[in-house]
């Protein structure tokens, strides 16, 4: 009687415990555990110390079953976190590189084709919230794009670059979405390889946020990708100016021209 009791006992534990490897574990060390301490006792101490044993073995065995089991369920956990970091990484560097050609159009399937309508006036247009002033990088306004250790490339060019301010009104409101789209040309013979384009606020404005930078890992010679990077406001900017500028790393040793647009900022 005292042993089907306790293996009614397992039987609980093993419904109540299914999904996890704490749960199985648990459970089958108690199973064993109940089995051996069993033999032992009834070799011990007869029948009374078969069941003693039973007791004591369950106890043991789910102590060792549960602990193996709590580290698989660990491990299982923290390989479902890994995915999901992988999978967000893609998915963020998917929404900042639009392109590897001029026409907006990923043939290489290395972006999202779907997250943007190349069709729109924000890529087929003119539009632009103000023009671009084209500086060395020594005369940038910003010291950030342009270390000393890097060198002038005067073979790396953008072209038809644009700050698309959401409604198009010549200004950067309250919780407004913006692109900077550009493209970087390669003018030499060569292929250029880790290229960088990169876009930063100058006036270290706290309410606009942009977009991290991608790396692209090569372009051919007279070659060119387009790259978009989103800007937003928050809901705290004021009046004023800000000033964003355009430059493109390579290497880790050389940089192009800055390129530098002065956007109004409105608080309504």
């Amino acid at each position: 009687m005292k042993k089907l009791f306790i293996m009614s006992i397992c039987g609980v534990m093993l419904i109540t415990s299914c999904g996890t490897y704490t749960g199985t574990g648990a459970y089958t060390g108690t199973l064993f555990g109940s089995i051996l301490g069993s033999a032992i006792g009834g070799i011990a101490g007869g029948p009374r110390g078969s069941d003693i044993g039973t007791v004591i073995g369950m106890a043991g065995g789910a102590i060792v079953g549960a602990g193996i089991g709590a580290a698989a369920d660990q491990k299982a956990e923290e390989d479902v976190h890994r995915h999901y970091e992988a999978v967000q990484r893609r998915k963020a560097q998917a929404m900042q590189r639009d392109s590897y050609s001029n026409s907006g159009f990923d043939s290489s399937n290395s972006g999202d084709d779907r997250l943007y309508d190349f069709s729109s006036s924000d890529y087929t247009g003119t539009y632009s919230a103000s023009s671009p002033q084209y500086t060395l990088p020594a005369a940038s306004s910003v010291v950030k794009i342009a270390p000393e250790d890097y060198t002038f490339n005067p073979q790396i060019e953008i072209q038809n670059a644009r700050v698309v301010d959401q409604n198009q009104d010549n200004s950067i409101g309250r919780n407004e979405v913006c692109k900077v789209i550009f493209e970087v040309r390669n003018l030499s013979s060569e292929t250029l390889y880790d290229v960088v384009p990169t876009v930063v606020e100058a006036t270290g404005n706290k309410h606009i946020q942009i977009s991290p930078s991608v790396h692209v890992e090569s372009i051919e010679p007279g070659g060119a990708i387009r790259y978009t990077a989103m800007l937003q406001s928050d809901g705290r900017i004021n009046d004023g100016t800000i000033k964003i500028c355009l430059s493109v790393l390579q290497g880790g040793n050389t940089i192009s021209k800055v390129a530098e647009f002065t956007v109004r900022t409105r608080r309504n």
